[in-house]
């Protein structure tokens, strides 16, 4: 009795394990697993969450003669630096029920989906500023103690963005997806470090260097690339990358980067975004796909 109740055990094992594996069948069919046939919503939840970076361009070394020493020349440098952040988001993701009349007469699908989101972002910075004192043959006679400003904000936002995705006919798994849309933040955590005694902002006076911090709000135009991969039906894993490409607010003739201290700072933000279509339970059988736009909306997900 022992022998033959292990033997079932063993012959109903695989069976278990293929009943919970997500085997939806291909175009061809499949003589294992179980089609997928959930009636999804075309509107679903999206988390992001990933790392911020602040690029900078450093710049060369400027010389400038200071009369109050003696005449004598003096050049500094300012280096730049972007440090890693972090950020979160949490929002909603909604698939167009019916395809515009541009996108119509233009034969193409112009808007895949669009999403928006709450979050939080944490951006890191700082600039360093070295001083040289020179001999008249431009010989370096002395340094001072480089000065070092740290500039570390905490902002809340919100955004929209309109994703055009692109499939691969031999990967059908993966696509590109290409998003544009806007980001409106506003700052509530703000921690500015000037060395000690306010050194750096002192050197920086000194030499008159112009300075700029930008103010608490911020509106960009920004673009983002990723590439999407299809867990299973209706669930969708993107990596990929968001930059802004127009500065609303505080306008710098387009320039979506922020000023902090002597130096402009140009956030990129690196995340994963995970989102899954809402399920619904069907009262009757699916509705049947009657044209070819239906078909066209409903292929990719």
């Amino acid at each position: 009795m022992k022998l033959n109740l292990a033997v079932i055990i063993l012959l109903l094992t695989p069976m278990l394990s293929i009943g919970q594996r997500d085997l939806t069948p291909n175009k061809r069919g499949s003589a294992f697993g179980k089609r997928d046939l959930r009636a999804l919503r075309n509107y679903g939840i999206q988390f992001e969450l990933g790392a911020t970076y602040m690029l900078t361009r450093p710049n060369k070394k400027n010389t400038l003669t200071s009369f109050s020493q003696g005449g004598e020349t003096m050049q500094y440098a300012i280096d730049p630096s972007g440090k890693l952040g972090g950020y979160g988001e949490i929002g909603m993701m909604f698939y167009p029920k019916n395809r515009s009349k541009l996108s119509l007469a233009l034969k193409t699908i112009l808007v895949s989906y669009y999403d928006f989101g709450l979050g939080f972002k944490y951006f890191r910075s700082q600039e360093t500023m070295e001083i040289d004192r020179l001999s008249p043959t431009g010989a370096v006679l002395g340094s001072a103690v480089p000065t070092v400003g740290k500039y570390n904000a905490g902002n809340l936002y919100g955004r929209f963005s309109l994703h055009k995705e692109i499939h691969f006919k031999k990967m059908k798994k993966f696509y590109l997806d290409n998003s544009i849309g806007v980001n409106l933040e506003y700052n509530i955590l703000a921690d500015i470090s000037n060395g000690e005694d306010d050194a750096h902002v002192a050197a920086l006076s000194a030499f008159a260097t112009p300075q700029h911090y930008h103010g608490p709000f911020i509106a960009q135009l920004h673009y983002g690339l990723g590439l999407g991969f299809r867990l299973k039906r209706g669930a969708y894993l993107i990596p990929g990358a968001r930059i802004p490409i127009l500065g609303i607010n505080e306008w710098h003739k387009g320039n979506p980067s922020m000023k902090w201290f002597s130096r402009s700072y140009w956030p990129i933000l690196f995340n994963i975004k995970y989102m899954f279509l809402l399920e619904k339970k069907a009262k009757s059988c699916p509705a049947v796909e009657t044209n070819d736009q239906d078909k066209e909306t409903q292929r990719n997900r």
